[in-house]
């Protein structure tokens, strides 16, 4: 495909230029003829990126069949003047991109941000009469679009588009405004470049920023600040404001300085003017100035440099107005191997992240305006710097199983592809949901209340199944199969097998008097986070969330089940178990099938034994491997959320304890006490 793209990008700093950037050189990558149009050249400082020759180079490239080349607008001059003065920024894009198109036509544009890409992108393809593909991002749609006398412009480039790329919230507006629901598309995300943000590689030398930002006047005053270069330092970047936690660092970082610790502050981080001269007041006011090093905006993939030289990177975004705001920041990090240190708001955005665990995967604040927590935080960091290199290996594993079910940009791709040749954009691939809302919860119940129904050739199945409805229909198929009806031989079983997890789960949700902890919140060990040698001594306690139900029926055979025929007209004898889970807002849980060994190690971790104790004692008992591996094995359990971690010291003796303690010490969410059920027999997918 020969691709327009308008849109932010380099120099301009900020995920949509960030965004765009990798999206463009994605896309050429894979063969396609990409042409960039942009008024990056344009921006200003402080939120324009110090750019050196090579960075220039880098922003086109050619890639054999495929190739990124960027058509700039010319920085505003005498020549467009007219009154009142401002850079005709729409007019230039949509020249550009016509002007462009007529020496090599497009096969689709694309935009990413509403102002004024999104308008220039419409403009352009109704002039080359090519489909038109808008994307929107964070402020745009949750600011610009709510004003009155831009809305209704945006709702007509919108309606107008071939293909909108929105989602959530902003997917459901742009419905209520009158797009069709069958043009919005799911952009499928974003997946961080990890071979470039990774812990490999140089860092960021700040001697030679400092002589590149002195050596050019739009830059020389977005260099700050004193810190000696062969102090440590923490990190921060992106945009300064209350919202993200600017201030409150440098109180925290003062409290650090009264208590003696020698640790400094370097914020590739910048604001508006107002922001920006009351960040370097109040750093002054107290007597920070020795201790920050404020550098201007990089292009995103110097971002890893400076990522690697910070004991620790802040992201501590909070009461961000708009909701919806998912920043890459988190993500970047965490790729990069280095230590997080960001507020609850901002990690509780990223999918799954109960496996992250402050102090195992990240450090997690959960009031970034309550000083004492944050320096707290702050300070155990800096004076026990044994454990980050741990807990940034950690992050990174975390961040790279994040990303596997990312397809990017083969998403973006496909709906180019769509819109380039007129037709529907792709809808996201919906597969059977085994349980779960909208009747699927009993999907195997279903299938025989179905195949009971046919054959009494009356009536049909419920479109949603409840607990009683599929106890009946549990009576019925045990009397058929009773009376020889040889087609639903091993349908009871499966019934009764979803049955049992419904039963278990709904026990889950109701017993719910005593709280769960936090997932966030598991490990509660002696230092600030957790090192693999301190594992031995800890003391596992299992998740109240979950029941354990043993099947005297191997049901692993149920797991692929679509139709009658596919279930064994004999269950195999078992046993086998399943982990059935109550639902928390921070979890939507399959069921899950474990082995024995795993059962056991559930059962072993009631508060009372170390995690060596538990290896040693599994090794006694099974054989199968050593101790270590069964230490292995209770570390991974707890990354999935199955066990808590407490110091030996102040172990609960009880898991009602170990909830209580958890429960007060975070502010959790509601839980439920755990049981082991044996049953007769999955509802949901299994791994």
């Amino acid at each position: 495909m020969r691709i327009c793209l308008i849109g932010k990008f380099p120099p301009i700093q900020g995920g949509v230029s960030m965004r765009t950037y990798w999206a463009a050189h994605a896309l050429a990558a894979r063969g396609h003829d990409v042409h960039v149009v942009t008024n990056a050249k344009e921006a200003r400082a402080p939120f324009r990126m110090l750019m050196r020759p090579a960075d220039w180079d880098r922003c086109g490239r050619a890639y054999g069949t495929g190739a990124v080349t960027v058509h700039w607008s010319d920085p505003v001059d005498s020549s467009q003047a007219y009154i009142p003065m401002a850079s005709p920024f729409v007019s230039k894009l949509a020249g550009i991109a016509a002007r462009v198109h007529a020496e090599h036509p497009f096969d689709v544009v694309l935009s990413h941000y509403l102002e004024p890409y999104g308008v220039a992108g419409h403009l352009a393809a109704e002039i080359a009469r090519v489909p038109h593909v808008v994307r929107t991002a964070g402020s745009d749609a949750g600011h610009l679009w709510q004003h009155p006398q831009l809305e209704p412009l945006y709702d007509h480039v919108l309606r107008s588009a071939h293909t909108v790329i929105a989602g959530g919230t902003v997917a459901e507006r742009a419905r209520q405004r009158g797009v069709d629901p069958d043009r919005i598309a799911d952009g499928g995300g974003f997946a961080v470049p990890d071979d470039l943000f990774c812990p490999d590689g140089p860092r960021l030398d700040l001697a030679a920023v400092r002589a590149d930002a002195q050596a050019d006047p739009d830059f020389r005053d977005l260099l700050w600040g004193e810190l000696a270069a062969d102090r440590a330092y923490f990190g921060v970047y992106g945009k300064l404001g209350d919202s993200k936690g600017s201030f409150a660092l440098l109180r925290a970082l003062h409290r650090l300085k009264q208590a003696g610790l020698d640790i400094g502050l370097v914020a590739l981080a910048h604001g508006q003017p107002k922001i920006e001269a009351s960040f370097r007041s109040q750093a002054r006011r107290l007597g920070l100035v020795d201790r920050i090093l404020q550098i201007p905006f990089l292009p995103h993939w110097r971002v890893p440099e400076f990522l690697r030289g910070c004991l620790a990177v802040c992201s501590l975004e909070q009461d961000f107005p708009i909701v919806f705001h998912t920043p890459i920041m988190p993500r970047e990090i965490l790729l990069a191997g280095a230590c997080l240190v960001g507020s609850t708001e901002v990690i509780r955005k990223l999918r799954a992240y109960g496996r992250l665990a402050h102090g195992y995967g990240c450090v997690a604040i959960e009031d970034v305006d309550d000083i004492d927590l944050l320096s707290a935080r702050l300070a155990d960091i800096a004076r026990d710097p044994a454990p980050v290199a741990e807990v940034g290996a950690r992050g990174r594993e975390f961040a790279r199983a994040l990303q596997q079910s990312i397809q990017f940009p083969q998403s973006l791709e496909r709906i180019l592809d769509t819109a380039a040749r007129r037709q529907a954009p792709p809808r996201p691939r919906q597969g059977i949901d085994p349980v779960g809302a909208d009747g699927n919860r009993f999907k195997f119940t279903t299938l025989v209340a179905r195949a009971l129904q046919e054959k009494r050739a009356r009536g049909r199945a419920p479109a949603s199944m409840d607990l009683a409805q599929a106890r009946d229909v549990l009576t019925a198929v045990e009397e058929a199969a009773a009376n020889g009806r040889s087609d639903l031989r091993g349908s009871p079983t499966a019934v009764r097998l979803e049955i049992a997890i419904a039963d278990a789960e709904r026990e889950a949700d109701t017993a719910s008097a005593v709280e769960t902890p936090d997932p966030l919140f598991r490990l509660r060990a002696g230092r600030w986070a957790m090192l693999k040698s301190d594992l031995p001594e800890l003391v596992p306690i299992r998740d109240p969330g979950f029941r354990i139900l043993t099947f005297d029926e191997d049901v692993s055979q149920y797991r692929e089940a679509g139709s009658l025929a596919d279930f064994p007209a004999t269950p195999v004898p078992g046993p086998s178990h399943i982990l059935a889970f109550g639902s928390c807002d921070s979890r939507e849980q399959d069921p899950l099938l474990v082995d024995a060994e795993t059962v056991r190690i559930l059962e072993l971790s009631d508060g009372r034994r170390t995690a060596l104790q538990i290896a040693r004692q599994m090794h006694r008992e099974h054989r199968t491997a050593r101790p270590k591996d069964y230490l292995d094995r209770i570390e991974s359990l707890f990354v999935a959320g199955l066990l808590g971690l407490q110091g030996a010291p102040a172990a609960p003796q009880s898991i009602k304890q170990w909830t209580q303690v958890a429960a007060a010490g975070t502010g959790a969410a509601r839980a439920t006490k755990r049981s082991t059920v044996r049953a007769k027999p999955p509802r949901r997918k299994h791994p």
